[in-house]
């Protein structure tokens, strides 16, 4: 269950910096990143087979790609005003 939770953490942290990316704030949504890349890392080790634990743990690295793709586009939004 505190794996579970962790995982589900993750998603309301790519929730909260599409928030904060509306109003244009970079610095939370790279910290929100890097706390997800963090619990990613630190995840790699597990062995979740074919599960219910293991759907989440995709869906935490769809998560990390997501703020990735956030960050991306905040800049390209930042280069072209400009």
């Amino acid at each position: 269950e505190y794996v579970g939770g962790l995982l589900g953490a993750a998603q309301e942290l790519v929730r909260y910096a599409t928030r904060r990316a509306t109003v244009g704030d970079a610095a939370s949504v790279a910290i929100c990143r890097d706390g997800v890349a963090e619990l990613n890392g630190a995840l790699l080790d597990f062995d979740f087979r074919n599960g219910p634990l293991r759907r989440k743990y995709d869906g935490l690295k769809y998560a990390l790609r997501r703020l990735e793709d956030v960050l991306y586009e905040q800049s390209l939004a930042g280069k072209a005003s400009e």
